[in-house]
């Protein structure tokens, strides 16, 4: 965001004091455990280091950040994390954890002259049996057809996003160009990016983008889902917005709209502080927090709508799952993460598409992403990626979604792995504020009085 406003840079300063700040509190407790504790590191290790992944994605108010895990880091090979559908990606971090801790286990006894055989026969096989089974399961898991969906990427550069009118003349200019593309009947569900139109399509001063909307379904054939403003009154006049989405067809707006749970910190919500203190200054939002987990339907298929950030949060995608999502969409507009010439570009670009292959497979669900620069891609129940566009160029992508009716154990479960290990570290963090407690007492006890 340093291309929009000089404000970025204080405020990324402050994000990352504060994740270097928890990870060096869980290290600090990593070193507690092996050396008060006396755990073993290869035990030691997964369960610290899944501690505080899990407690990054569970901070209060906006400040919770679950960005790419150590689980999510392996997704370009989906089929040797299939495990993710039993533990989910902090799972996935749990296993990647404890296969280095045993391997530096084994490297400690080579270099101490001990029999190293052991723990390093244990490396090969904690690493070898999740991955086996996760091919064998990318093998024999049953998919089924859940309808043709079509992603649309516009491409419009986030400088005239910025500029409302500006950005939305070039957005219809785009859908101009793209729709033609999607022809008759192809297409079961056309899904546009995360505010791809900057208007409250409920209010009745947005009445003619919202017919150019009914135009293009009645075109293409099909309902049009896509992202935009949702307003709720304020009992002091104001209007609270929503990041929300909306679907609409030839007759008109559909009886759904989801506003977004997780919000961005700072450019959404700024946690704790009051917004009323930020109002006049550029991309300091104060959205609202949305409730409830309204399905969209289309035929017969069910779809649960994740708005941009939010498919970095395990739970979200797991609440749609539970409330009858057959396959999850993924609205987005990645074009903070850079611009389209190569210097200005950030590896966030293909991060953050990374986490909607660990919902699909944590939940066995096929996946559709639409994103407003890209990359736009469709994703199956293995993890395996489809039709991916290319970066910052228009494009419309058609695909036949496949899913499954499997409802994996983390669906039903959760991340029952990653609360253990922030139990257990508490409990080690605990003992050990009791053993320090005990050992100043002790000294006190054991120094002689002084005699006047």
């Amino acid at each position: 965001m340093i291309w929009f406003t000089g404000l970025a840079l204080p405020a990324y300063l402050a994000a990352l004091a504060l994740i270097v700040s928890i990870a060096a509190v869980f290290m600090g407790l990593l070193h507690r455990t092996l050396t008060d504790a006396r755990i073993p590191l290869w035990i030691a290790l997964p369960v610290v280091w899944t501690a505080l992944e899990w407690t990054r994605a569970h901070l209060p108010s906006t400040l919770a950040f679950p960005w790419l895990g150590l689980g999510t880091s392996l997704t370009g090979f989906p089929e040797l994390v299939g495990v993710a559908e039993l533990v989910g990606a902090r799972g996935v971090t749990f296993w990647i954890a404890l296969v280095n801790g045993i391997l530096a286990t084994a490297l400690l006894r080579v270099r101490e002259g001990l029999d190293w055989r052991r723990p390093a026969f244990a490396t090969v096989v904690v690493l070898a049996v999740p991955m086996a089974w996760g091919v064998w399961r990318a093998n024999t898991i049953e998919m089924r057809p859940a309808g043709r969906v079509a992603v649309v990427q516009p491409n419009i550069a986030e400088h005239l996003k910025l500029e409302a009118e500006v950005g939305l003349d070039s957005t219809f200019a785009a859908l101009d160009r793209l729709m033609v593309d999607i022809e008759p009947g192809s297409a079961s569900l056309v899904v546009l990016p995360e505010m791809a139109l900057p208007i409250a399509p409920k209010a009745p001063a947005w009445g003619g983008e919202v017919r150019d909307l009914q135009h293009y379904s009645r075109e293409v054939g099909a309902p049009i889902l896509f992202g935009a403003y949702g307003f709720v009154e304020r009992d002091d006049g104001g209007a609270t917005p929503y990041n929300s989405a909306f679907m609409v067809n030839p007759q008109g707006l559909m009886d759904f709209q989801y506003d977004k749970h997780h919000l961005v910190p700072v450019v959404e919500r700024v946690p704790f502080v009051p917004m009323s203190l930020f109002r006049g200054f550029p991309f300091f939002g104060e959205y609202g927090i949305g409730e409830g987990w309204p399905l969209a339907m289309v035929d017969e298929t069910a779809y649960g709508v994740l708005i941009c950030y939010e498919s970095v949060f395990p739970e979200a995608s797991r609440a749609f799952r539970r409330a009858g999502a057959d396959v999850l969409i993924n609205i987005t507009n990645d074009a903070w993460y850079g611009r389209e010439p190569l210097y200005s570009r950030t590896t966030a670009l293909w991060q953050h598409p990374a986490h909607m292959v660990m919902r699909a497979i944590e939940n066995r669900t096929g996946v559709a992403r639409s994103a407003n620069t890209g990359i736009s891609l469709f994703i199956d129940p293995v993890g395996r990626v489809h039709r991916a566009t290319r970066l910052f160029e228009e494009d419309v992508a058609i695909e036949e979604i496949v899913t499954t009716d499997v409802l994996t154990f983390y669906t039903r479960y959760g991340d029952l792995l990653g609360q253990a290990s922030a139990a257990l570290t508490l409990l080690v963090a605990l003992w050990g504020i009791a053993e320090s407690r005990r050992h100043r007492q002790s000294l006190s006890l054991d120094r002689p009085s002084q005699v006047v």
